[in-house]
């Protein structure tokens, strides 16, 4: 009896686990502030996130990259920059880079679907993340 169930708990564990099937993430979604559009689709071999559209000013910004490490973008307009970048499906989440253009800092990104059809966008640094969730554009 016990020499069975040692076989058969070899047996499960040896056997092959399914990866999860991937899941889509395009679209085009108002950020958590409801101030930009983003819209998520195919860049190359992966997917990428642009700002398409100023819904409404932040109060206090200018619509410019004023935050960025290099000084020469700091004036370019935040309308059409990436903020999802490299984004590849891998181990049940889509993963790249995320920019904020809040603080100008690109940080590791884990890009998942949410439910009533969110966007879960986590950055994190080191071991320290933080998500926001990206609701559906009307």
């Amino acid at each position: 009896m016990i020499r069975s169930l040692i076989a058969a708990a070899a047996t499960l564990a040896l056997a092959p686990v399914a990866a999860p099937a991937q899941q889509s993430i395009d679209g085009v979604y108002l950020d958590q502030g409801g101030y930009v559009e983003i819209t998520v689709g195919p860049c190359g071999n992966s997917r990428c996130g642009e700002i398409t559209r100023i819904v409404r000013n932040k109060p206090g910004e200018s619509n410019r990259d004023r935050h960025n490490d290099d000084p020469n973008l700091r004036s370019r307009p935040i309308l059409g920059i990436n903020v999802l970048s490299g984004l590849r499906w891998d181990d049940g989440a889509w993963r790249g880079r995320v920019y904020n253009p809040e603080d100008g800092n690109t940080y590791r990104a884990v890009v998942r679907p949410g439910s009533g059809g969110t966007l879960r966008v986590e950055g994190c640094v080191t071991i320290i993340c933080r998500e926001v969730r990206w609701r559906p554009a009307d």
